[in-house]
């Protein structure tokens, strides 16, 4: 069985609860109206508690582990165990469960 598929609507933080909103950039592939995410897109940061020096805080997150079988528009999509990393790991929070992918 597959993993659900990452949209728009996902919950995704950075690892010190730094809210990420999905910038898509595959517009004709959708899931309950919100564009899916795929491997090349960014996840724009705000409210990134890291504050430590020399490390500033998280602004985009970049992603590993997509999906291997599912592509929108030639590129991989995310799925829920796609690792995002900012300054560290990120966090995927449980979304929509009605497209799942390998």
């Amino acid at each position: 069985m597959g993993t659900p598929v990452i949209t728009s609507q996902t919950t995704v933080m950075c690892g010190h609860a730094g809210s990420a909103t999905h910038v898509p950039t595959n517009l004709r592939v959708r899931i309950s109206s919100a564009p899916v995410a795929v491997a090349s897109d960014q996840h724009v940061v705000a409210g990134c508690a890291l504050t430590s020096v020399p490390s500033t805080p998280c602004t985009t997150l970049t992603w590993s582990v997509p999906a291997v079988r599912v592509k929108a528009g030639g590129v991989p999509v995310l799925v829920q165990t796609s690792v995002p990393m900012g300054i560290g790991p990120g966090v995927v929070v449980a979304g929509q469960m009605r497209v799942m992918a390998t």
